[in-house]
């Protein structure tokens, strides 16, 4: 199973808006059908606090679209997370994953892989001296992966240019594995973070991450619009996000809607 997990912040000076937290998970054997679930908490706030509740609903959703039959692997797609946060998101949403899975009933053994996603840093790559002359001064191909010389000795690290630039210098996305229960072989993950890459629903080409990612982003992004414009109560989240609950026929028939 794919999970993908971000969190939307408001402004600085928006006190009074929460953030918006948005997760989704496959349900089909493809990995390509997403079921989404939003819900507010406090502003600024990046860890995602009811995580367990929210994967028991995601494997729940993932067995009865399975014939009752419980995912072997989940990969856990993480957005938004600075390197200085590593340590936090393991021991919060990590355990609240594994206290997911020790929650199914009938219970069964499932591996969680805990990948984080990042955007935000500097690193840029050029096709080397080695190479002909005629792509010198282009972007390297999708598909560029390195893994080695620049990246942590802490973790299994690697950078994927897993898309064309429209303009300017591709930006590479880093993948940094903190959880692996999984052991999955180094080339593997990659090829299959690549693919992920390349079904994303609104584009007939390769993204510039994992699509889990992206359709986590559009979750809570579709939750911040059914704030806007309303005067929240900010003292009961709770109770706002009880007004935020998808129609189930809309899930059931029209799980994608989101994006």
């Amino acid at each position: 199973m794919f999970v993908g997990a971000d969190v939307t912040h408001p402004s600085p000076e928006q006190s009074t808006i929460p953030s918006v937290v948005g997760v989704v998970a496959s349900f089909d054997r493809n990995g390509f059908r997403y079921k989404p679930h939003f819900q507010l908490q406090d502003p600024k706030e990046e860890m995602i606090h009811g995580l367990e509740a929210i994967m028991q609903t995601m494997l729940n959703n993932y067995k009865n679209k399975n014939n009752q039959q419980l995912p072997e692997m989940i990969l856990y797609y993480r957005d938004g997370v600075s390197d200085g946060q590593f340590s936090q998101v393991l021991d919060i949403e990590l355990n609240a994953i594994n206290r997911a899975v020790a929650a199914m009933n009938p219970p069964s053994k499932i591996n969680v892989t805990f990948v984080v996603v990042q955007k935000r840093h500097h690193t840029r790559f050029f096709p080397g001296p080695k190479c002909p002359k005629e792509v010198r001064n282009q972007n390297v191909p999708p598909g560029t992966i390195v893994d080695r010389y620049i990246t942590t000795p802490k973790h299994f690290q690697f950078f994927l240019t897993s898309h064309i630039a429209v303009q300017g210098v591709a930006k590479p996305s880093k993948y940094t594995v903190l959880h692996d229960d999984e052991q999955w072989d180094p080339d593997r993950l990659q090829a299959i973070t690549y693919a992920l890459c390349h079904m994303y629903a609104r584009c007939n080409r390769s993204v510039s991450y994992p699509a889990p990612t992206y359709y986590a982003h559009w979750a809570a992004a579709r939750g911040k619009v059914y704030i806007q414009g309303r005067t929240l109560n900010m003292a009961e989240l709770d109770r706002e996000n009880s007004l935020l609950r998808i129609r189930p026929e809309i899930i059931e028939e029209r799980s994608m809607f989101f994006i």
